[in-house]
């Protein structure tokens, strides 16, 4: 929707406390943080084992594991065999430990990598004597160390890294935010107070350059849609390191899609989740 077809709606100091209210309250969430839109970006990864079974997690270099959640149980999955003679009371039935996501985190939550054998003592009581079990754990790999670089509307950004090691691109965003008023400042005697900002950058960032020794973005709309209203001078902000080649993952992708229409009052709940 564009700010015309929002004025319609919201119009004079209705729109104004309407914006004002929406940014207070992003505000008030402590959501601006370049840091925690980056560990919301890398790809999501997860792995199972069934009982008498190790459960294995690992991160590449440079990055711990990000705990997300955890099931130890038997969910009706069809994932691990029964017991000799337990088949019968196993059928349609579904347990889980309360304690799984409690151990995971204790047990792995920002390491690298993570080796955990299998077993209702883990977790304390068996949820259900005689029932084949497993544990299922969603996690991420946050990077522990990595750049940021910013270029300016008109110009070029480039990405390097020293051969052998390659680009590793975790996140990357064109437009603009009221947070970095000093970036790029805008043409605009008074630019926007809302924000406005391409995720889709992201997935060209990472088409272009990832796994790659050095790569040139041409930051301009017809690299990236214009998120912003017109006269607003926007940047790109990339989260990238220098990795192992062989220790390259392929490039993450935003756990969930992103609609930036121009020119309204939007901040989106994926940057900052």
């Amino acid at each position: 929707m564009r700010v015309l077809g929002w004025t319609r709606l919201i119009q004079g100091e209705d729109w104004s406390l309407f914006c004002l209210t929406f940014l207070l309250w992003t505000s008030m969430s402590g959501l601006a943080d370049f840091s925690t839109y980056l560990s919301g970006t890398v790809t999501g990864r997860s792995a199972h084992a069934c009982d008498g079974h190790p459960l294995r997690l690992r991160c590449p270099r440079h990055a711990t594991i990000s705990i997300q959640s955890a099931f130890y149980g038997s969910g009706g999955a069809g994932l691990c065999a029964a017991e000799p003679g337990a088949r019968a009371r196993a059928r349609h039935r579904g347990c889980s430990a309360f304690t799984a996501l409690q151990k995971l985190l204790s047990e792995c939550q920002n390491h690298r990598r993570c080796q955990l054998p299998v077993h209702h003592l883990l977790f304390g009581k068996d949820p259900c004597p005689g029932t084949a079990k497993y544990l299922h754990v969603d996690y991420k790999c946050q990077p522990t160390e990595h750049k940021r670089l910013v270029a300016c509307e008109g110009g070029a950004m480039v990405l390097r890294c020293k051969p052998p090691r390659v680009l590793n691109i975790y996140a990357a965003v064109y437009g603009r935010s009221p947070a970095q008023p000093d970036t790029c400042p805008s043409r605009l005697a008074r630019p926007p107070p809302f924000e406005c900002l391409n995720h889709e950058a992201q997935r060209l960032v990472s088409k272009s350059c990832h796994s790659k020794h050095k790569c040139v973005v041409a930051v301009s709309n017809q690299t990236f849609q214009d998120p912003c209203a017109p006269g607003t001078r926007k940047y790109l902000s990339v989260a990238y390191s220098c990795g192992d080649p062989r220790e390259q993952d392929p490039p993450p992708t935003p756990s969930a899609p992103v609609d930036t229409e121009k020119g309204s009052c939007f901040l989106s709940a994926f940057l900052f989740s």
